[in-house]
């Protein structure tokens, strides 16, 4: 099934973006938050910089207007990451610049805005690290950070956020790390150092193994818990990678796809459909076949600069499963975010 992009907002960030969620709350299925990163000047006599961004709310409504409305913009430090907790669906999770991991929570769905309600920092004087992406655990008591010191963080989540583990892991940045949907002791890595790494959490500190099969550093991971042992690996030489999580040491197969794989998001009501930010070219979407192969089966190519942040509509506000699917995408330095309608195509 081929598919197509229908653009139907266009919002100019003004500031770098770089990410984007679509909520999956039931309440809050028309609501999304676009993330973003600039890099500002400081006092060139010390070579200074500052790192800001913000977290805009925005409404995209499921009716004929097909209006994007802001709701709220959050100024704080320059977001690398952001991921809804997977029960607690009014909890989002930002990983920032300055090292820190802010928990918000969505209040009031009437008029919906997000209100800080925990965060902590992986960041001391000897460690000026930046937090690069952080996933929940199934439970949503526990989470994993990745940071640019090429450590993974292993935090717990109540009515605080604790760090409760960390170790070092990979020699550059480590880009990405992702639980394991088959098995929570399991935490995947991937790093600027070409490694994608596998860990028990029940022995941290030394990986499990170690694939050293990708050519360039590996920037996102996907472990697709609609097929069993099924994981995805996305890296700068532009080609996602499927692994069997039973046996590490090969990829089952592989998608060529140009421009480096920023981020893999699988459509929620189409969990086959998957949507690859190819950062240098463009947004395309594969497909997961039955024999675990990958089809290229779309592109969206609406963005001028790099495409970082991708994410389909979780639920339809009327929850209707024959309503239209729509994807929001964000790009860096044009600063652009585009809302699209997803229509199949049959040829």
């Amino acid at each position: 099934m081929e598919l197509e992009f229908r653009t139907c907002a266009v919002y100019d960030t003004k500031q770098s973006a770089d990410s984007v969620e679509w909520c999956p709350h039931p309440e809050g299925a028309d609501l999304f938050v676009c993330g973003t990163y600039q890099l500002e000047s400081g006092d060139q006599t010390t070579g200074g910089s500052d790192r800001k961004g913000r977290v805009f709310l925005f409404r995209f409504p499921d009716d004929e207007d097909k209006c994007l409305t802001l709701l709220q913009t959050l100024e704080r430090s320059a977001v690398l990451d952001q991921k809804w907790h997977r029960s607690q669906c009014d909890r989002l999770a930002v990983a920032g610049s300055d090292g820190s991991i802010q928990v918000y929570e969505l209040a009031d769905m009437e008029t919906p805005r997000l209100e800080s309600q925990v965060m902590c920092s992986l960041r001391d004087e000897e460690s000026p690290v930046l937090a690069l992406s952080l996933d929940w655990s199934r439970e949503g008591d526990r989470m994993v950070v990745s940071d640019s010191d090429g450590t993974v963080n292993l935090l717990s989540y109540d009515s605080e956020l604790k760090t409760i583990n960390r170790w070092k892991a990979h020699g550059f940045e480590a880009w990405t790390a992702a639980f394991s949907r088959h098995n929570e002791n399991v935490v995947y890595s991937g790093g600027d150092d070409s490694l994608l790494c596998v860990h028990d959490l029940r022995c941290p500190g030394v990986p499990v193994s170690k694939n050293k099969s990708h050519t360039a550093g590996v920037t996102s991971l996907l472990s697709f818990e609609h097929r069993e042992h099924t994981l995805l690996t996305g890296n700068y030489d532009g080609k996602v990678r499927l692994f069997d999580e039973r046996q590490m040491k090969a990829d089952v197969t592989q998608a060529d796809l140009v421009g480096g794989i920023w981020r893999l998001r699988p459509n929620p009501r189409c969990p086959e459909q998957i949507m690859c930010a190819c950062m240098y070219e463009n947004f395309s979407t594969i497909q997961l076949t039955a024999d675990l192969g990958l089809a290229k089966t779309g592109v969206y190519d609406a963005h001028e600069s790099i495409c970082y942040g991708c994410d389909w509509q979780v639920v339809s506000p009327n929850r209707s499963p024959t309503s239209d699917t729509y994807v929001a995408t964000c790009s860096f330095y044009d600063h652009k975010l585009c809302v699209s309608k997803v229509v199949e195509l049959d040829r």
